[in-house]
C-alpha cells in the first residue's frame, strides 16, 4: 500500500487539529465541564481517518482511463491482488471501530462509503477527468464492507458518565497547562496570519492577545478553560501579558537577534512557565506569582467587591 497519502493525511490532520483545538477545548468545557482525553483522542482519530480516506481516494490523481471490474472476486488471481484485498479490509476496520451502533450499522456505513468512493473513481472525480482515472472494482466494495464489519465487532469500553458541567472544578496543573497550550496555539496562528508583515509580524499578534487580556485580566486560554483572575487591574493584566504570551511572542520574533532560533527560545520560555505551574502548589505559575494574581473557576460564585478592591471595567461593583 502506498504510504504517501497516509503521510499527507497525518500532516493535514495535525495542522487542522492544532487550528481547531482551542475552539474544541472551549466547547468541551462548556458542554461537559472539562476536557476528557478519550474524547479528544477519538475526535482526532475521526479527523485523521476522514482525511486519510479522502487522500487514498483522490491520490494519486493521474491521467488515464481504466475499465471497471464488475465480477465479484474475479480479480483475486495473484498475491498482489490478494494483498490489495487485505489492505482494503484493513483500511475500513477503523471506520467500524469509530462508529457506534453495532456491526450492522458499521457494515452499512462501510458499504455506503465504499460505493461513494468507487463511484468517485468511476466518474473521474465527478467528471473532473474525462474518464475513470482509477479502477472501479467491485472487490473493493466487498473488502471495504468486510473491514467495516470486522471493526464493528470490536468490543468497546463503556462510556463514562458525564459530569456536571455547571459546578466549579479544582484548578489542576493539567487545566492550567491546557490553557497555556491554547494561548500558545492562538499566538502561533496569529503570527502565521500576520507573517506577511515581515520580521515584526509577531507584534500585532501579541497586541491582539493583550487587547483580549485587558478587559478581564485573564488570558484567552484561561477563559477557554473557564478560569478567571481575582481582582485584576490594568497594571497586573499588562504585566501578566508581558510575562506570558507577550514574552512568548517576543521570543518567537526576536530570537534570531540574540543568535538563538525563535522556536528554540519559545520552547525554553514555555518550558519555564510549565515548570512553574507544575511546581506551584497553588498552580499560579510564574505570571501569577509576579502579578500576585490568583485564579478561580468561572463557575464559582463571584464575591461582591468594592471598587477599591480591584479593577471593574464594566462598572458593576457595588
Amino acid at each position: 500500500m502506498n504510504l504517501l497519502p497516509a503521510s499527507i493525511a497525518a500532516v493535514l490532520a495535525t495542522a487542522l487539529a492544532a487550528l481547531l483545538f482551542p475552539s474544541f477545548v472551549a466547547d468541551e468545557y462548556r458542554r461537559r465541564g472539562g476536557l476528557r482525553a478519550d474524547v479528544a483522542l477519538r475526535r482526532f482519530a475521526v479527523l485523521l481517518y476522514a482525511i486519510a480516506l479522502g487522500c487514498y481516494v483522490l491520490l494519486p490523481a493521474r491521467a488515464g482511463c481504466f475499465a471497471a471490474q464488475l465480477r465479484p472476486l474475479a480479480g483475486l488471481t495473484s498475491a498482489t491482488t490478494l494483498t490489495q484485498f487485505a489492505c482494503n479490509i484493513a483500511l475500513f476496520v477503523p471506520l467500524g471501530v469509530l462508529l457506534r451502533g453495532g456491526a450492522r450499522r458499521a457494515a452499512a456505513a462501510g458499504f455506503a462509503v465504499s460505493v461513494l468512493v468507487e463511484v468517485t473513481q468511476l466518474t473521474g472525480l465527478w467528471f473532473a477527468f474525462p474518464c475513470a482515472y482509477r479502477v472501479f472494482d467491485v472487490d473493493d466494495v466487498i473488502a471495504n464492507t468486510l473491514g467495516a464489519l470486522v471493526g464493528g465487532l470490536v468490543p468497546r469500553p463503556p462510556v463514562p458518565r458525564e459530569q456536571d458541567p455547571v459546578g466549579p472544578r479544582s484548578i489542576t496543573a493539567g487545566r492550567r497547562l491546557l490553557g497555556m497550550c491554547c494561548d500558545g496555539l492562538v499566538l502561533c496562528w496569529l503570527v502565521v496570519i500576520c507573517g506577511g508583515l515581515g520580521q515584526f509580524g509577531w507584534l500585532p499578534a501579541a497586541l491582539a492577545l493583550l487587547v483580549a487580556t485587558l478587559p478581564t485580566g485573564t488570558t484567552l486560554g484561561q477563559q477557554l478553560v473557564l478560569l478567571r483572575a481575582r481582582s485584576p487591574t490594568p497594571a497586573t493584566a499588562s504585566l501578566r501579558w508581558a510575562c506570558g504570551t507577550g514574552g512568548l511572542a517576543v521570543a518567537l520574533g526576536c530570537g534570531p537577534l540574540v543568535g538563538v532560533p525563535g522556536p528554540v527560545l519559545a520552547a525554553l520560555w514555555c518550558g519555564a512557565h510549565a515548570t512553574g505551574v507544575i511546581c506551584d502548589r497553588d498552580r499560579r505559575g510564574i505570571t501569577g506569582r509576579l502579578t500576585r494574581l490568583k485564579l478561580e473557576d468561572m463557575r464559582a460564585p463571584t464575591p461582591v467587591r468594592s471598587r477599591e478592591a480591584g479593577w471593574d471595567p464594566c462598572g458593576t461593583s457595588i
